[in-house]
């Protein structure tokens, strides 16, 4: 998988699609009995911002992943639109670092 991470500078947001997903309690969207116990008993990503899925399973070449996250943890924002669960607008460098951990850490 390959992913674009954008820096909206003027507004110090960070947009992503798969890097980080933050789906739980306050979702705004449906979610099924399946994709909860997915999200939930699987992957432990109910109201716990995590990678989607996908990255979870495997990051590829983590030297390479390792230097990207850092590069994004580098850059000064303040909230994070995403494409999969309701945005993060509060410590969102702090989430993000956590989210990443382990892999960070690997």
């Amino acid at each position: 998988m390959n992913e674009v991470a954008f820096l909206h500078k003027p507004t110090r947001t960070l947009i992503l699609v798969d890097l980080l997903e933050n789906i739980g309690d306050n979702y705004t969207h449906e979610a099924g009995l399946l994709l909860k116990f997915w999200w939930k008993a699987v992957f432990h990503m109910w109201n716990a911002p995590k990678p989607a899925h996908e990255y979870q399973l495997g990051w590829g070449n983590k030297e390479i992943v390792r230097k990207g996250l850092g590069k994004i943890l580098s850059w000064e924002f303040e909230r994070i639109i995403i494409a999969h669960g309701n945005l993060i607008e509060m410590d969102a460098k702090a989430v993000a670092a956590k989210a990443w951990q382990n892999v960070l850490k690997a």
